[in-house]
C-alpha cells in the first residue's frame, strides 16, 4: 500500500489530521486545475472546498480504485465541467428573461449574492457544524437520518444545527432573505 492509498485509508477511517494533510497537499494544484475549466480562481477555490466537504462527508463509502491524488483531480474536473455546464444553462436562461422585468432580475440577482454569502458563512462554520449543515441542507438528510449516518444523537445534532444557524444569522443579518433559509433548514 502506497503512502497515498494509507492516507486514504486515515481519511476514511474518520482522521481529521489526515484530512487536513491531503488538504494541504492537494488544495493549490487542484485550485489552479479547476482555473483552468472554468477561468475564476474565487469560484475555483470553492469548487476545491465543495470536492473536499464531499470527501469527508462520504469518506466512509467512496472507493478510490487508483489513488487519493487521482480522485480528487477527476472530481474536480467534473465538478468543473458541471459548473460550466450549469453557467452555460443559467446564461441561456438570464439571456431569455431579458424581456422580464428588473424586479425578477433583481430577485435573481439578490438570490446568487445571497448563496454566495451563505456559502462564504458556511466555510467559516466549524466542522462538525458545516458537516452537519452540509448534510441537512444539500443532502436533504432529516436529523434523524444524519444523526444515525454520523452515529450522534438527535439532540446533538439539533444543538450542532442551532449553533450553525446562529453563527449564520450572525453572518447574514443584513440580508433580507435569511429568513427563507431558516425556514428551509428548520422544517427539518
Amino acid at each position: 500500500m502506497n503512502a497515498d492509498s494509507e492516507l486514504f485509508q486515515r481519511i476514511s477511517q474518520g482522521s481529521e489530521e489526515s484530512f487536513t494533510e491531503a488538504f494541504d497537499q492537494h488544495y493549490a494544484p487542484l485550485c489552479f486545475y479547476a482555473d483552468k475549466f472554468i477561468h475564476d480562481m474565487d469560484e475555483s477555490r470553492s469548487l476545491v472546498q465543495e470536492v473536499f466537504v464531499d470527501l469527508w462527508t462520504k469518506r466512509s463509502k467512496i472507493h478510490i480504485k487508483q489513488s487519493l491524488k487521482s480522485y480528487l483531480f477527476k472530481s474536480v474536473r467534473n465538478i468543473s465541467l458541471d459548473y460550466i455546464k450549469h453557467k452555460n444553462v443559467e446564461s441561456k436562461y438570464l439571456k431569455h428573461s431579458q424581456h422580464e422585468s428588473e424586479s425578477d432580475d433583481r430577485d435573481l440577482i439578490e438570490e446568487a449574492e445571497l448563496n454566495a454569502c451563505i456559502n462564504r458563512a458556511v466555510e467559516e462554520l466549524p466542522e462538525k457544524c458545516r458537516e452537519i449543515f452540509l448534510l441537512c441542507r444539500f443532502e436533504d438528510l432529516t436529523y434523524k437520518e444524519i444523526a444515525d449516518r454520523l452515529n450522534l444523537s438527535i439532540k446533538t445534532i439539533e444543538m450542532q444545527m442551532s449553533i450553525a444557524l446562529k453563527k449564520l444569522r450572525l453572518k447574514l443579518t443584513d440580508r433580507q432573505h435569511i429568513q427563507l433559509l431558516v425556514f428551509l433548514i428548520s422544517k427539518k
